[in-house]
Parts: C-alpha cells; sequence; structure tokens
C-alpha cells in the first residue's frame, strides 16, 4: 500500500514534480464576469495574468466541491493505495473544508488531510517535505505528525510591485492606493498561520531584492541545506536577479522557480517576488 498525496491547484507545485512523485492535482475554478476556468488545468498562469491584466472587476476563485474530492479520493483508495492530502490554508478558501467532508462522505481510515495554514509557495514547501517523508517509508500517521511540526516551519514572504490589485480587491482604499504608487511604495507580505499581513515597505522596485538579501542574513537563515522557492508573475528577470544575490552567498542547495497561480496572483498583480522554504 503506497501513500498518494493529493494537493489542490493554489500551491503551484511545478508540473515536473506533479509527474515525478504521482501527486493527484484537485482544481480550483477561475471566474472572470463571464468565464470560468479549471485553474492549471484550462487556465495556465501566464494566460492567467494576461486576463487579470485586461479585467475590469478582479477575478474571484471557487472552492474544491467536496464531490470532486470524492472522486479523487475515492480512485486513489480503489488503486489500493492511501491518501494524504495537503491543501491552502481554510481561512482563505472552504477547499480543506470540502475535503474534509469528501473524508467523511467515504468513511475510510486510509485518508489523512491537513489544512497547511499556508497557500502558494508555504504550501508547496510543506507539500515537498511530504514527498521526503513518503520516500522515507514512514506510516502515514507518522508523516502526518511530522507535517504537523513543519507546518509551524514555514516562511513565505512575497513583495508586491503594485498596489493597484489590492486597492480594487478592498484591501487597500484608493487614497492609500494612489499615495502609496506615488511614493513607489512595494510592501513586503508575510503568509503565516493562515494570515497575510503585511511586514515592511520599501520604495523603489530594485530595493525589493536588497530587501530579500539583508532579510535573510538578518534571520540567519540556513539556506544550505533544504530547497528553496522562488516565485513570480510575469518578472522573471527581477527573479533572475534574485536568485544571482542569494544563491551563491547562502550556498543554496536547491532552487525551485514556479510562477504563481490565480489565487495569490488575484490580490498581487503581475510582478510579485517570493521566497518560500521550511526553516527546519
Amino acid at each position: 500500500m503506497s501513500i498518494r498525496i493529493v494537493i489542490d491547484s493554489t500551491s503551484d507545485v511545478t508540473e515536473d514534480i506533479i509527474n515525478k512523485y504521482n501527486l493527484k492535482m484537485v482544481p480550483l475554478t477561475v471566474n472572470f464576469e463571464n468565464e470560468s476556468y479549471l485553474d492549471k488545468v484550462e487556465l495556465s498562469s501566464s494566460d492567467f495574468f494576461e486576463k487579470l491584466i485586461k479585467a475590469e472587476k478582479l477575478p474571484t476563485t471557487s472552492q474544491v466541491s467536496p464531490g470532486a474530492f470524492v472522486e479523487a479520493f475515492s480512485e486513489i483508495l480503489m488503486e489500493g493505495d492511501q491518501v494524504l492530502g495537503i491543501f491552502l490554508a481554510s481561512e482563505f478558501s472552504g477547499t480543506y473544508d470540502s475535503a474534509r467532508i469528501a473524508k467523511d462522505m467515504i468513511g475510510s481510515d486510509n485518508i489523512r488531510i491537513m489544512d497547511s495554514k499556508s497557500v502558494c509557495l508555504g504550501t508547496f514547501a510543506l507539500i515537498l517535505e511530504a514527498i521526503e517523508l513518503v520516500k522515507q517509508n514512514k506510516t502515514i500517521d507518522e508523516i502526518v505528525g511530522e507535517l504537523e511540526e513543519a507546518r509551524d516551519k514555514i516562511v513565505a514572504v512575497a513583495g508586491l510591485d503594485t498596489l493597484k490589485y489590492l486597492e480594487k480587491g478592498g484591501r487597500l482604499s484608493k487614497g492609500q492606493a494612489v499615495v502609496g504608487s506615488l511614493l513607489n511604495i512595494k510592501p513586503i507580505l508575510e503568509i503565516k498561520d493562515g494570515k497575510l499581513s503585511v511586514i515592511e515597505k520599501v520604495r523603489g522596485k530594485n530595493k525589493t531584492i536588497k530587501w530579500f538579501d539583508e532579510w535573510i542574513e538578518k534571520n540567519n537563515y540556513d539556506l544550505s541545506d533544504k530547497p528553496v522557492l522562488l516565485f513570480y508573475a510575469q518578472n522573471y528577470d527581477q527573479l533572475k536577479a534574485l536568485r544571482e544575490a542569494i544563491e551563491e552567498k547562502y550556498k543554496i542547495k536547491n532552487i525551485i522557480e514556479q510562477e504563481i497561480g490565480a489565487v495569490i496572483g488575484t490580490h498581487a498583480g503581475p510582478g510579485v517576488l517570493g521566497i518560500g522554504f521550511l526553516n527546519k
């Protein structure tokens, strides 16, 4: 009996990793005014940002339904495997609750589900840890126990290039957005324990990369023995500049690059730059 990891599309796990480790990805739905798409299935990250830039109204996302999870879980159980589900923070979406409902509907002891308390690169970091634990042939209960400890060690921060989408989504007033734009303010967001908060404000795009460098140094993070996730949105040149600034300096063992998807992308907008890892 193997353990199959089930994820949702908001973790932005790369297609290579999904295929290599036989992960099961269940998509949320992205809703523009008159069109709906299955995230990552019918709408790629690059296509999403093209639509976002043109859209007058912000898109919304719909959680995965319990029925979709029942189908995904049942398929794995029928193959004789156990289910380990790791999903975005319940504070951001009802997707985790849908998975819990599906588990109760099926009534199998071979399903475990986790609220990552994060989204995007934070959830991705936890999923990478789960993959390693499965490779070590640990039991599903052992894995869940270790992941619950690791969840508290998720580090995930992102720098925004524009305040436009925070204002559109009602998270900033129009006045705040105008003043912030005039001053060229770039907020740095942290995703922790299911909450999104501004931890710093820098002025100018180039200062964001400098901030990341100084933040790693100030916190004395050891990045030499862990995968580090670098995320971007239509600003790959900036990601390359960040990578060049930190890769050798901090002896980073493994960097994984990915373009963020619809859930964070809706509010962050194009130009976001992020970093995530488990601070173990």
